[in-house]
């Protein structure tokens, strides 16, 4: 199984990266354990005169599991930044916290339209 260790999506002044830290169900992934599995985590940051600064409460555990194939990785990162562009004058904590329940099947087309 292919597994991307990082990928990043930047649109307009805010980035989204997916990273792998050895998350799992219980905290860390225990790959002892048959029913673990281990997730990306997705990082937001925004651009602040030139440098990429880190969203405060901008970096979620998902339910996207190492493995995923990447043009769902890829969608679920532009879904982010999209949502960050969305948020005017507040704070993205809601959406963010809200995004980090995504999974492969947000990204599913349903039957008649493959």
């Amino acid at each position: 199984m292919e597994t991307v260790d990082d990928m990043t999506v930047i649109m307009g002044k805010y980035r989204a990266d997916w990273e792998r830290l050895g998350e799992g169900y219980d905290g860390d992934f225990n790959e002892d354990d048959p029913n673990d599995v281990e997730f990306y985590r997705f990082d937001t940051y925004e651009l602040v005169e030139g440098e990429w600064e880190e969203i405060r409460d901008g970096s979620y555990c998902t339910a996207m599991p190492v493995g995923t194939p990447e043009n769902v990785l890829l969608e679920g990162l532009m879904l982010i930044v999209a949502n960050l562009n969305a948020v005017v004058d507040t704070s993205p904590k809601r959406e963010l916290e809200a995004l980090s329940w995504m999974n492969p099947s947000w990204f599913e087309q349903p039957e008649d339209e493959r």
